[in-house]
This record gives structure tokens, sequence and C-alpha cells, in this order.
């Protein structure tokens, strides 16, 4: 009997389409390439990294954080040389359903609203024409108060849930 594999995202019906913000914990300094931004230095601290998963498969927004999520990996995006990293974790993700992209609308939020700076120029935003979508950020008041901050902007767009 031929056993025919259907993956699962082709059975649901509801699988997830929206934008998505990787909040990163970096352990110790670290220098490291980042694509073609070339060498970068990021310290000991956090980071946040928005992006947008409006497909299906691979592209829907469950597969695209859990290939964040992954160390192996090819690095196709900036973020991803970080995420491979064991120095770099995956702490936290804020996610937005919508069929919209809404990706760099919700960044220009965070930065204004998180003192969040990019990390380079146009770091994780190679495709668009904001500063970048990868920054640094200073968790004021603590993780707690830096998710709620956060939650607090992607409010603004939606209901914002976690991943």
């Amino acid at each position: 009997m031929d056993k025919t594999h259907i993956p699962l995202f082709v059975l649901r019906r509801d699988v997830l389409k929206g934008t998505y913000t990787l909040l990163l914990a970096c352990d110790k300094p670290l220098r490291l390439r980042v694509g073609t931004i070339g060498l970068t230095l990021l310290k000991r601290g956090h980071y946040l990294y928005t992006g947008s998963a409006l497909g299906i498969g691979g592209a829907s927004l469950e597969r695209r954080v859990a290939r964040h999520r992954r160390r192996t990996k090819p690095r196709r995006w900036h973020v991803d040389y970080l995420t491979v990293r064991p120095e770099i974790r995956v702490r936290h993700v804020v996610c937005l359903q919508s069929d919209r992209r809404l990706e760099c609308q919700i960044n220009q939020h965070i930065i204004s609203k998180l003192d969040a700076q990019p990390i380079g120029p146009h770091a994780g935003a190679m495709d668009c024409k904001c500063t970048a979508h990868l920054l640094s950020v200073k968790l004021h008041g603590g993780l707690p108060a830096t998710l709620a901050r956060l939650k607090e902007v992607y409010s603004d767009f939606g209901t914002p849930f976690s991943l």
C-alpha cells in the first residue's frame, strides 16, 4: 500500500499569516559577520527583529517562527546570522494575525516607543526603506515591562499573541 505523506499545513484551513517580533537575548559580547552588513559587534543584551509571514507552508507565521528558533538552517536573512549562534536565544515572540504587510509600521512604532536602535544600516530590512528591522533594545523596567510595551505597540494594530 502506498502511503502518501500530506504535510499538516496542507490539511489545515487556518494557516496563520501576519507580523511577528522576536525578542532575542545575547548572553555575551559577540563579533560576527551579518550577511551584507559585514562585521558587527553585538553587546550582551537584548535585540528585536520584526518580520512578516504572509504565505502558507514554510512561509506561514507558525513555520517562520519555528525556523527562527532552529539553530541549523541556511542563512537567508540577517537575523539568521544571530539565531544560529549558541550565545543568542529567542526569548519571546509577539505576533499579530493579518493578511496585510505591517512589519514596517510596527517596526517604526517599536523604534519610537521602546528606545530601540538599529544594529547596522538596513539590518533586517534589505527589502524595504526602513532604517532597520534588527534592533538593540534596552529593557527599561525589566523583561516583563518591555514585553508589555511591545504588546502595547502591537495592540495599536490588532490583538497580539505569543508563539
